[in-house]
């Protein structure tokens, strides 16, 4: 918001130079963040906090602003001549919303002359940054920006019945707001009516028909409170947000709807001429009770360790608005004011107090703690976790937790919940899956020349079961490029589907965790998003936690990747608060161990594992490892069939193995591979 130091003075007389002026205004709370020269003038930029909006207006500035300095603050008497009316109110109101308006109140003024505002108040209004529309127009923009209560000005004359009717709009109704769009309605929005139509959304803009205009000589005056959640929703759906919409839905002053009205009458008439006809028209749906807190003297040094006198504390709080209601010997009660919809606890109440005595005041020392700290659950596996994948040359992403949900369904992740007031309209759903967010990072890195990738992402996941949004802990692995610059043949090894499994695996191992299994899908399925034959899911002491493989063509296609992309996904809660498998140690071995070599061709389709499992499953107690050597496919090599070479250790933990001994275990093994895997020795 932006603030005159003129405009300021009117109500204060600071008598600071203005940037000593917004560096008191920022040490309370009110942050400046700028001061510019003007034409003699100076203005502030404030960044308010939501919380604030009786700050959102000249005269509440100049409230804190005489705290601030200890001056005086002062009001321009309001003075109106009233003409008597007959035959009862000039205007009739009715409230058909009383959940939605708390009160109504109309003023009708006859002769006024529309024309150029005087120069004082255009001067006013362009020093903030507003246009001088006309006389009217612009008092009402001035008091807006003045008490920081919003109201609007009809012409009289447009409206039909002589009535203003506050009720919810009726399915199929339409309006025409000032800036020239026809809006459709829906039964939701608290509308401003006459006796027939719509003539304004209620507490966001008025109607285009009952604008005022040249020929406007009756103008009635609107001053109401409105309850910020239904000015907030029908700003949102309708997309206008303005500055009466921007004050009602933090919150107006229930008290000031009869001043405002007042004041700006009080204007008209002095710049437009014309009589007030009547009193004010001023209903009442829901009265409004007082809300009172007790403020313990003794609480402010213990909350924050400030010492403040308790009649310098009533100076605080006398000052800013607040009304003492008893005071008795440590404690009393205040009146909250209507304008501070902020207060509602005796800690605001301190807040007030030490915010004006000075923050610095505060003593840098630290609370006591009595207690051990430590980390919250499974926040050590998760720091192991991170640390084990940088080590090995990954780097973390971030993404945010919304996606499209085309590119949702291109990774086979389910739909996710909409998101109703997204930021982008295309990324509109919440992430059931990381994989969108980690190959949007891959795609970037690829477009800046690099190819050589290594990212993982860790972070929630929703889903919508039974009706209701839970979240999970995921974490998802993306490799393409080289794992390495050359593997143990001297050539660049590629990242492929083995170095990721083998990843998982060493994550599993770092946190202790039983170790990740795969296993194949269903010969007749296809798993979305991934290369047949090159997929997985993974499991984790039997339990399903998520899928590996390569990218498919499709999904490929869809990020523009021109290189093969690996990726993993797999729930956390597993790894975290899974069973944890302890290590057992032994001695070194005494005895050298003797290595022999098998080299035989498989059935395509029997996984590595299967084969080291069945090796050990036939229990040989001096057998000690069994280790990949080399797999190989090729023309020489029968359809179906892969040669496989495996490197076993054969150690006795007594003694030195002989030849014989030796050849006689690895004879049981091959005669086992033959017999049961189909093996055929080369």
């Amino acid at each position: 918001m932006k603030a005159s130091y003129n405009w300021l003075e009117t109500y204060v007389k600071p008598d600071l130079p203005a940037q000593e002026l917004a560096q008191r205004f920022t040490a309370v709370g009110l942050a400046v963040d700028a001061v510019t020269a003007a034409d003699g003038d100076f203005i502030f930029d404030f960044d308010l906090t939501t919380n604030r909006p009786d700050a959102l207006c000249h005269f509440g500035l100049a409230r804190e602003a005489a705290v601030l300095t200890g001056t005086r603050l002062s009001f321009p008497d309001i003075h109106l001549t009233e003409q008597a009316v007959s035959g009862g109110p000039a205007v009739h109101v009715q409230i058909a919303a009383p959940d939605l308006c708390h009160r109504y109140a109309a003023r009708l003024i006859q002769g006024v002359r529309v024309g150029p505002s005087p120069d004082w108040l255009v001067r006013r209004l362009a020093a903030v940054g507003q246009r001088s529309i006309n006389n009217i127009v612009d008092v009402t923009n001035f008091v807006l920006l003045e008490l920081g209560h919003p109201l609007h000005a009809f012409d009289f004359e447009r409206l039909a019945g002589r009535r203003i009717v506050v009720r919810t709009a009726n399915p199929g109704e339409t309006l025409v707001t000032l800036d020239g769009v026809q809006r459709t309605l829906t039964p939701d929005m608290l509308m401003i009516c006459d006796a027939e139509r719509p003539v304004a959304v209620a507490g966001v803009m008025g109607g285009a028909e009952s604008e005022i205009s040249v020929a406007t000589t009756q103008v009635l005056l609107e001053s109401a409170w409105f309850t910020p959640s239904t000015v907030r929703r029908t700003a949102r759906q309708l997309g206008l947000h303005t500055e009466a919409s921007r004050r009602f839905e933090r919150g107006a002053d229930f008290e000031n709807v009869r001043r405002a009205i007042d004041r700006c009458a009080q204007l008209i008439v002095e710049v437009a001429g014309g009589v007030v006809v009547g009193g004010p028209v001023d209903v009442i749906a829901r009265t409004r009770t007082p809300h009172t807190v007790r403020l313990r003297h003794a609480r402010i040094a213990a909350l924050t360790g400030v010492e403040v006198t308790p009649s310098r504390a009533a100076d605080i709080l006398t000052g800013l608005g607040f009304e003492l209601v008893t005071e008795d010997e440590g404690e009393s009660e205040w009146i909250v004011p209507g304008f501070r919809v902020d207060v509602s606890i005796e800690e605001d109440l301190i807040e007030e107090v030490v915010r004006h005595v000075g923050y610095d005041a505060i003593p840098a020392t630290l609370p006591g703690w009595n207690d051990a700290g430590g980390y919250l659950p499974g926040e050590e596996k998760r720091r192991t976790l991170r640390q084990t994948l940088l080590a090995h040359g990954f780097h973390e992403a971030i993404s945010f937790s919304w996606c499209s949900g085309e590119t949702l369904a291109a990774t086979g992740a389910p739909g996710g919940r909409r998101i109703a007031n997204p930021l982008d309209q295309q990324e509109n759903e919440l992430r059931t899956s990381l994989l969108p967010g980690l190959l949007t990072a891959v795609a970037r890195n690829f477009r800046f020349g690099t190819e050589d990738v290594r990212l993982f992402e860790m972070g929630k996941v929703f889903h919508t079961v039974d009706g209701q949004l839970t979240e999970k802990e995921c974490l998802a692995l993306a490799t393409a490029g080289r794992a390495m610059p050359e593997d143990w043949r001297g050539q660049p090894a590629a990242e492929s589907f083995h170095t990721l499994k083998g990843m998982l695996e060493l994550l599993c191992d770092a946190v202790r965790c039983p170790a990740v299994t795969i296993a194949a899908p269903a010969a007749d399925s296809a798993v979305t998003g991934f290369l047949p034959g090159q997929v997985a899911l993974l499991q984790i002491g039997g339990q399903p936690v998520g899928r590996l493989g390569r990218v498919s063509q499709a999904l490929a296609a869809h990020f523009d990747f021109k290189l093969p992309v690996y990726v993993a996904e797999l729930e956390l809660a597993t790894l975290l608060s899974g069973a944890t498998t302890f290590s057992a140690y032994r001695p070194l071995p005494r005895y050298p161990r003797v290595e022999r070599d098998i080299s035989a061709l498989f059935d395509a389709t029997l996984p590595l594992a299967g084969i080291q499992d069945f090796i050990g499953s036939l229990a040989i107690p001096e057998l000690e490892q069994v280790r990949l050597r080399d797999i190989f496919t090729g023309a020489q090599i029968p359809a179906g069939q892969r040669a496989i070479t495996l490197n076993l250790w054969y150690r006795a933990a007594d003694r030195t193995l002989t030849d014989e001994e030796v050849s006689e275990r690895h004879r049981q093994v091959v005669e086992a591979l033959c017999a049961h895997l189909g093996a055929t020795i080369r």
